[in-house]
This record gives C-alpha cells, sequence and structure tokens, in this order.
C-alpha cells in the first residue's frame, strides 16, 4: 500500500540559482470520473461524453529547466526504464507543441518521476502532458492563460483540458464533447480514497468497441442531472452510491476481477466504490483515513496481483 494523502499544492519554484538556468518543479495528478457517460458517436469516429472528474492526491512529477546551449531541443529522462522518452511520450509533444508555437530557442530538460499507474485509467499521461505545458509556461514566462492552454491541449489528448484546469486552478468538473468543454465544481475536500489498480492491461479501444450504444442524446444529460442534484446536496454517503460509470460492465465482463474488487471494497467499509476511465482502477471513498487503511491492509493480502494507494481528493 502506499498512502499519499497528504494535501500538496502545485509548485513552481523559481532557482535560486541563475547561473544553473531556472527550474520550474511541477505536480501531475491523477484524476477519477465519478460520473461517466456516453451522449453519442460522432461522425468522425469519437463519443461525445459527460462525465464528472475529480483530482486526487496522487502524482507524478516533473523538473523542467533549461539545458545547456547546443543541446538537443527536448531531453526527456524517466525514473522507470523502458519507457519511450522520445517524440512518442506526451510530455515531448507538449514541450515541442510550446517551442514552435512560441518559438522557444533554449533547449529544456525534462525529468519525470511517475507514481501513477500507467494504462489505469487515471490520466496520468495526460497529466503529465498538462504539468509540462504549464511548467514551460511559467519556467520562460510565456504568459499564456489557462483557456489558451486548454486550447492547444485539447489537440494532444482528450484528458488533457481537464488536467490543465486541476493542477492549475481547481479538481472537479463536469467535463463534455470529447473532453474539451468544462464547467467547474466544488471539490468534495479531503475525503480518503482507495485507487485498487490490478495489473491487467484494458485496451480503450477494444472497450469502446464492444459498448453497444443503444441511447439517445437525452440519456445521458437527464442522468447527470440526478448526479449532480446529490453532488450538490453535500451528502457524501449519498452520493458514493451514485458513482457511476457506463464502461463498468464491458471492462468488467472481460475482467472479472474488477467486479470482484469492487464488491471487495464495499464489504470492506467502502462508502461507494466505482471503475475510473475504461478501467482497470477501481476508486472507493472513505469517510476516515483509519477505515480506509483497514480496509487496504486486508484487501492487500486478498487481491495479491493489485496496487494499492490511500489518498484523498484535492
Amino acid at each position: 500500500m502506499r498512502h499519499n494523502s497528504q494535501n500538496v499544492n502545485f509548485l513552481a519554484l523559481q532557482n535560486p540559482q541563475p547561473n544553473a538556468g531556472g527550474f520550474v518543479e511541477v505536480e501531475a495528478f491523477a484524476k477519477i470520473n465519478l460520473f461517466l457517460d456516453i451522449v453519442r458517436k460522432r461522425q468522425d469516429g469519437y463519443h461525445d461524453i459527460i462525465s464528472v472528474m475529480q483530482a486526487v492526491n496522487l502524482y507524478d512529477s516533473l523538473l523542467i529547466q533549461k539545458s545547456q546551449p547546443g543541446a538537443k531541443p527536448v531531453q526527456l529522462d524517466i525514473n522507470i526504464p523502458g519507457l519511450p522518452a522520445d517524440d512518442t511520450n506526451l510530455v515531448v509533444k507538449a514541450a515541442n507543441l510550446l517551442i514552435n508555437e512560441y518559438d522557444i530557442r533554449h533547449p529544456i530538460h525534462i525529468k519525470l518521476t511517475k507514481r501513477i499507474p500507467m494504462g489505469a485509467g487515471l490520466g496520468g499521461g495526460s497529466s503529465d502532458c498538462a504539468a509540462t505545458m504549464h511548467g514551460i509556461n511559467r519556467l520562460f514566462g510565456l504568459r499564456i492563460p489557462l483557456d489558451k492552454l486548454m486550447e492547444m491541449g485539447k489537440t494532444l489528448g482528450a484528458d488533457v483540458p481537464f488536467c490543465l484546469y486541476a493542477n492549475i486552478q481547481g479538481s472537479a468538473a463536469i467535463v463534455r464533447g470529447i473532453g474539451e468543454k468544462l464547467e467547474p465544481l466544488r471539490s468534495y475536500a479531503n475525503y480518503f480514497i482507495i485507487l485498487a489498480c490490478p495489473k491487467i492491461h484494458v485496451s480503450t479501444k477494444e472497450i469502446f468497441a464492444k459498448l453497444q450504444l443503444n441511447i439517445s442524446g437525452n440519456n445521458a444529460d437527464k442522468s447527470l442531472d440526478k448526479f449532480i442534484s446529490t453532488y450538490e446536496s453535500e451528502d457524501i454517503c449519498k452520493l458514493a452510491k451514485k458513482f457511476y460509470n457506463i464502461f463498468t460492465p464491458v471492462t468488467s465482463g472481460l475482467h472479472p476481477q474488477i467486479a470482484k474488487l469492487i464488491i471487495d471494497l464495499q464489504k470492506h467499509g467502502a462508502l461507494g466504490a466505482e471503475m475510473t476511465g475504461t478501467g482497470a482502477t477501481i476508486f472507493a471513498y472513505f469517510d476516515n483515513e483509519h477505515n480506509a487503511i483497514m480496509a487496504c491492509n486486508i484487501l492487500e493480502t486478498v487481491h495479491a496481483d493489485t496496487e494499492f494507494f490511500v489518498t484523498t481528493t484535492r
């Protein structure tokens, strides 16, 4: 179990040693989907979604600094061996986007420390991308407003606009379209959450392909209205029972371990539990830290192939 319940603020620290070239250090926070539904399939092949996203205090760290003249334009170092650090990585793509758009001529060196499990539905790659954009914005004093960063970020990934918003300004929002339309929400702050991340590879493309869309455009909106009504009641016990993800039956049908994790978390005191994204991570809300840690300790022995985190909402 990894314990990540400390509430950490987004950092952007000016280097006290000017001759080192300057740096910023930023955190890239994971996200969960408290509510996730599909409105329709678009003609371009993408899907319009409706979601309520919440940032949590599990994060990757990025140290972004100016390199010596003559270095490669973007150098990315990652603490996990074997991960691509070339132009296919979203961090490098984000850096190159700003370099080209704002004619940045100073080489950039980025050190990425990953803690968010990859391919788990927690938005780690998108959040790293978002943090890179914000960090470079601060490092070079570009003064790009958040709405402009979000407009640029949506070209890199559907979750990037929310991650930019969550890393910089807020921590919860209603998300629509393909992820680019955000409506800020007041967050349920400092509730304790278990993130259960089974070692399962889930293909987002396969899950979307298996999803049977027997819906009209209004059904998802009506379902969201009911969820938001409960959300605004500020009753976390009622809210936790309303968590919803249209993909859960599809993904758990392919991977029964997901359904078992949801049941076991509820048996051991969770106010509510649900899958995030297309999987495979399960999140579960608890009313206090002690109960969350106790449940985590028990379930680690039952689900030995699952990584558990105890964290909080931002």
